[in-house]
């Protein structure tokens, strides 16, 4: 996969090359409102471009303002920990093998307080160190949400009794928008920024 340098340090592949002068005045708006606001967990290349998810989704800009919107929901207002979130999401960046996400959520897991050794291990779906029960019904529910899409009954009962069906809920949804957003990802070949040695930034 050919990929060249773009808009300040976010790499695409030469299916995604619209320039703010080739958008439509609905999708200006929309790139500007991702611009102006915080990035939610790469920051927006300094010379211009959008990080991420935002660099498809402005493509649609009506589709762009229910994802900006999902997507704010399920990294900042779940009952979830900061740590509970990013083992599911670390667990499924590497099981999709999603670069832009593995280098997203290595940060942001860094951020919530896990250990390096623990986002390594999670590459491999070794357990970290649980901190709660929560963290470790996280961890058995997304492997088995990745494997298998569902739960059975004894899982559905194991993880509502430690989480709640609300939290349990937010987690198959955390999951769930994270593999549409891989997708997204992988079919526009948005890839992670690169320093400025020209390598990919961890």
């Amino acid at each position: 996969m050919d990929h060249d340098d773009d808009d300040g340090g976010v790499t695409v592949g030469e299916r995604l090359r619209t320039t703010p002068e080739e958008m439509t005045p609905d999708q200006l708006e929309v790139y500007t409102a991702f611009r102006e606001g915080p990035a939610l967990a790469v920051p927006h290349p300094p010379g211009g471009g959008l990080a991420g998810p935002p660099a498809t989704w402005v493509l649609s800009p009506p589709l762009a303002r229910v994802f900006r919107s999902a997507a704010r929901a399920l990294r900042f207002e779940l009952q979830l920990s900061d740590r509970s979130r990013e083992i599911a999401l670390l667990l499924h960046a590497f099981h999709r093998d999603s670069a832009f996400e593995i280098h997203a959520h290595r940060r942001a897991g860094r951020a919530a307080g896990l250990a390096e050794e623990e986002i390594e291990g999670l590459a491999t779906r070794s357990a970290p160190a649980f901190r709660s029960e929560e963290e470790r019904a996280v961890f058995t529910v997304t492997l088995a949400l990745l494997d298998r899409q569902t739960l059975d009954d004894g899982e559905y009962a194991d993880a509502v009794g430690v989480l709640g069906e609300q939290t349990l809920f937010e987690l198959v949804s955390l999951v769930g928008f994270y593999d549409l957003v891989a997708t997204q990802l992988a079919v526009f070949e948005v890839e992670p920024p690169v320093n400025e040695m020209g390598e990919r930034d961890g």
